[in-house]
């Protein structure tokens, strides 16, 4: 989905942002698919040494935005208003996760997405529910 391009630009966004402290990496694919990558790191750790179920809630946010700049335009205003997530297996302790956003619904103004975070032998880690909002400007 997203474009070497489209990740050059949105890596280029991650300057002293929460994308920066995460490590967060957008990803060019041909499939349908916004993909972001997580190192786990102890910025992404909890005290069990396992990821932070924030970390992939901030993961999935990335990836669905990502997905919706891609759909809507890259000069679009996007805003997350609801993130839900069901962690469903214990993450690795080393290495990384990858998100996979997929487009549920495309509105004019709302964006469903659904994201499955993954680890690197593809095992299912947690699935969550974004949805994002695309703020039109108002004609001057």
């Amino acid at each position: 989905m997203l474009t070497e391009k489209e990740c050059e630009v949105m890596n280029s966004f991650k300057k002293d942002t929460l994308m920066e402290a995460l490590g967060l990496t957008f990803v060019p694919t041909d499939d349908e698919c916004a993909v972001v990558e997580m190192p786990i790191s102890a910025s992404t750790r909890q005290h069990m040494g396992i990821v932070h179920g924030g970390a992939y809630l901030a993961l999935a946010e990335t990836a669905a935005g990502a997905g919706s700049l891609h759909v809507a335009g890259m000069d679009a205003n996007v805003c997350g208003i609801q993130v839900s997530g069901n962690h469903v297996m214990m993450s690795p302790t080393q290495g990384k996760v990858v998100g996979y956003a997929t487009l549920v619904s495309a509105g004019h103004t709302i964006h469903v997405w659904n994201v499955d975070v993954k680890d690197e032998e593809g095992n299912l880690l947690s699935t969550v529910r974004v949805v994002n909002r695309l703020v039109v400007s108002q004609p001057k």
